[in-house]
């Protein structure tokens, strides 16, 4: 029960029995997806373009690491093809499972062993998380390198060397390659890394390599449109369908985007949203005050899940922060993660990358309350019907600590 292997086993196990399942019952179809549109783009020659419909040009739509990574696949697995699904959704498997030996280690660094015994099983059997795989995006895959390069975030210290600082860096470069909204946090963790090291060459150092682990796509990107475009490029279309309507999605039928081009369409839209955020404030701030909500409950056919695991969390935090715990950086991730899809859109696969930390701290919250639970219970069985003397309760006390190790073990 106590080896990660197992753990990830049984998660494997799991992930593809599910998996099984939606193949027998369902047409694998990659349908309208991005990645692949652009991963076939790549096969064929025609660089990182074309993410969409009857669209021939360049695009940033998209972080490169996870189309790269489709593009390989249907390089010896056929374009769009079942197999090639079946090959996308058996990496996710493993990202997923992976995720869940990670969580071990957090929870065991920053919380004890039980706390990341618990949290990688429950990471490992949760019903909701056995389905993840089977959407074929880089969900998975983010939750993954978001856990990671938060529990090597929380191994810096003082006496870490300069290569334990830049390879935090390039973990966290490599995040931005695969979903530039991971390093909404990263300013948070920085900061409270060097307050807990007490240096600042270490966290500058780090922010350098991720910058510099950014810059060679942003020159390509400029090259492309002419114009610094980080990493993507379609921040302003996302707020303007989720806070004016989709009509105008490059998926649809208007074909505005492919007739502007990326950068025009981006521009087009970004004016579009500006005049109505200024026109209707009262309904931009509805609309994002929704998305809160929705950021936090989806999917609402899981019932009270979501939110459970939310409230979970959040009292994981508090407890955190009265045992003294690494507190603000888990709440700094949960506090800024969501805010860019505040303001342009959510669905449940968004929250994914954080809910990782999540199960960390309510698998710490359940065992502080399950060890606190049996202390006091060992209290009541040890003084009841007053069967303890003066002179032997003193000795009973003094091993109360010992059985509370005991149960939490």
């Amino acid at each position: 029960m106590r080896r990660p292997g197992w753990i990830v086993l049984i998660a494997v196990v799991l992930r593809i029995a599910v998996a099984g399942v939606l193949v027998a019952h369902n047409q694998l179809s990659w349908g309208v997806n991005e990645p692949a549109g652009i991963a076939e783009s790549i096969v064929h020659g025609r660089g990182f373009s074309s993410a969409f419909h009857d669209s021939k040009g360049p695009t940033a739509w998209l972080a490169p690491a996870y189309p790269v990574l489709l593009a390989c696949i249907f390089r010896f697995f056929g374009v769009k093809t079942a197999a090639s699904a079946v090959v996308a959704i058996l990496l996710n498997v493993v990202f997923s499972s992976l995720t869940a030996a990670v969580l071990v280690q957090l929870g065991k660094e920053q919380f004890g062993e039980t706390a990341g015994i618990v949290a990688g099983w429950a990471w490992a059997v949760m019903p909701p998380l056995l389905f993840m795989p089977w959407l074929l995006w880089e969900t998975c895959f983010s939750g993954l390198v978001m856990t990671f390069g938060f529990m090597a975030t929380l191994r810096l210290s003082s006496s870490s060397k300069p290569r334990e600082w830049a390879w935090c860096g390039a973990i966290w470069s490599f995040a931005a390659w695969l979903n530039p909204a991971l390093l909404a946090p990263l300013a948070a963790l920085t900061i409270d890394a060097a307050a807990h090291s007490r240096r600042l060459k270490g966290p500058a150092l780090m922010i350098f390599v991720c910058l510099l682990g950014i810059s060679p796509w942003t020159a390509r990107n400029y090259r492309a449109f002419g114009r610094i475009v980080p990493i993507r490029s379609n921040f302003w279309p996302e707020a303007y369908f989720g806070n004016i309507d989709f009509s105008l999605h490059p998926t649809g039928d208007t074909m505005l985007y492919q007739r502007e081009g990326e950068i025009s369409f981006e521009d087009d839209l970004r004016i579009r949203t500006i005049q109505f955020v200024r026109s209707n404030p009262g309904a931009f701030a509805r609309l994002a005050g929704e998305r809160v909500v929705a950021f936090w409950r989806q999917p609402s056919q899981q019932h009270s899940y979501p939110l459970a695991l939310f409230l979970m969390a959040i009292a994981g935090i508090f407890q955190a922060w009265t045992k003294k715990k690494r507190w603000v950086a888990f709440a700094s991730v949960l506090v800024l993660y969501p805010v860019v899809y505040y303001v342009t859109n959510t669905f449940a696969r968004y929250r994914h990358p954080i809910e990782p930390l999540m199960y960390a701290l309510a698998s710490y919250l359940v065992c502080e309350l399950l060890a606190a639970i049996a202390k006091r219970s060992g209290r009541r069985s040890m003084f009841q019907n007053g069967s303890l003397t003066e002179d032997t309760a003193p000795a009973a006390a003094c091993d109360y600590p010992r059985r509370a190790a005991n149960f939490a073990d």
